[in-house]
Order: C-alpha cells, then sequence, then structure tokens
C-alpha cells in the first residue's frame, strides 16, 4: 500500500533535509534524492526568527544548532550616508521573553550540516546522490519518479525540495522560468581576522541607504561575518 513505501524528497538543501527529518520524527521512511555528487549547502547567512527555533525543537536539533549559531545582542539600523544609528533593538532574554524562543544568525552550511548529521543518524532517512529528478507519474496508488541517470524510484508521495529551477514544479504547476525582479543581491563572508576591530561585535546592523541597503552580521560562532547586499 501507498502508505507502507517511503516518501520521496527531490533535492537534499536546508528544505530537503529538514522535510525529510520532520517526516521520520513522524515515523515516515523517506528516499532524500540529491543531483550532485554529495550533500552540501553554499550560500552566506540566515537570520533565524523565534518561529524557526519552534521548530529547531519539535525536530530535535536545538542543542546542535545552539552550538553553530550567534545570538546577537541587538538588531542596529544605520543611515548608510551619515553612519547615524537610526534605531536600535535589543535581543536576547526581551526577545525570549516576548516571544519564547530568541533570535540568531547562522551559517547556511552550518544549519544544512546539523540537518544532514540528523537525517544521516535516522534509520527511517534514506540518501542518494547522483539523483537529479527529471519526471514523475502518479499511479494512483504511488509515484514513479524517474531521474537524470535512468533510474526509477516509487514512493508513497513525492515532494519538490530541488530549488528555483525546479524540475518537480515545472511539472506540477507549469508556472514557467522565474522572472528577474530587476533587484539584484550579492552575499559574502570573510574571515573574522580581515573586518576592523571597530565592526567585530555581536550585532546585526542594517545600514540603509537610497535604493540600496547593506546588512552585516557575525556567523559561525562569531569566527566569520557574513555580509549581504542589496540593489
Amino acid at each position: 500500500m501507498a502508505e507502507e513505501k517511503e516518501i520521496i524528497i527531490s533535492g537534499g538543501g536546508i528544505g530537503g533535509t529538514a522535510a525529510a527529518l520532520a517526516l521520520s520524527r513522524k515515523g515516515r521512511g523517506v528516499h532524500l534524492l540529491e543531483q550532485s555528487s554529495e550533500f552540501a549547502e553554499i550560500g552566506a547567512g540566515i537570520q533565524l526568527g523565534p518561529n524557526i527555533f519552534r521548530m529547531f525543537q519539535v525536530l530535535g536539533v536545538t542543542e546542535a544548532i545552539n552550538d553553530v549559531a550567534v545570538f546577537p545582542d541587538a538588531l542596529i539600523m544605520n543611515d548608510a550616508l551619515s553612519g547615524k544609528e537610526i534605531m536600535r533593538v535589543t535581543l536576547g532574554d526581551p526577545i525570549k521573553k516576548a516571544f519564547g524562543f530568541p533570535y540568531a544568525v547562522i551559517y547556511r552550511p552550518d544549519v544544512h550540516n546539523v540537518l544532514l548529521k540528523a537525517c544521516t543518524d535516522s534509520p527511517l532517512v534514506r540518501l542518494s546522490v547522483n539523483q537529479k529528478v527529471t519526471g514523475f507519474e502518479d499511479t494512483g496508488e504511488a509515484v514513479r519518479v524517474i531521474t537524470e541517470a535512468g533510474d526509477v524510484h516509487e514512493g508513497a508521495a513525492l515532494i519538490g525540495a530541488d530549488g528555483l529551477w525546479s524540475n518537480v514544479r515545472e511539472k506540477l504547476v507549469g508556472d514557467g522560468k522565474p522572472r528577474v525582479s530587476g533587484h539584484i543581491a550579492y552575499r559574502a563572508v570573510l574571515p573574522i581576522e580581515e573586518v576592523p576591530e571597530g565592526r567585530r561585535d555581536e550585532t546585526v546592523i542594517l545600514w540603509a541607504g537610497p535604493k540600496t541597503h547593506l546588512v552585516t552580521y557575525p556567523l559561525h560562532r562569531g569566527e566569520e561575518p557574513g555580509r549581504g547586499l542589496s540593489q
């Protein structure tokens, strides 16, 4: 029967590993398919609101996340032209008291590694690489998933977590290629030694200017600062 089959997930990034872990916590078997030759995450930083810490608790990874996250002292907004501070929001205990969970920032590969390790440790999650999903067929009782390598996997359901250029979404929804908005975002990560000493504090700073904003914050337990520029 379909409910006895594994649930197939296309895409082994943060979304795919989180979905696989959530299903395994419910007692469901999962087959996680990754198109690359290894499970890895790219990118810079992510800001984590209290709501996501509630989900980390559900997934059972809070302690592991706390080990690699940075818990900033404040959120600051500065004028990008004058350098003047416009506003400051104190974090830490006030945020925990208001929402029950903290606010943090984290390096994308760090959060992915936590989720991936939890999936690897679960006997209900099966991981496969070099499995780019190119199509699928709903048989009525199950779903047959076809990969670029010519492999066929059958499962109870298919979850598409294969990113911006998702083959699963294209076949399911048919919404076309992503549209260019005209906005450009750049991200970078620097070793902490390359940052001026006066900018090594544990705060999240938004520098706001005309048609531009720059966000900076520490990553990887404060060992690396993240940089994000949107225009």
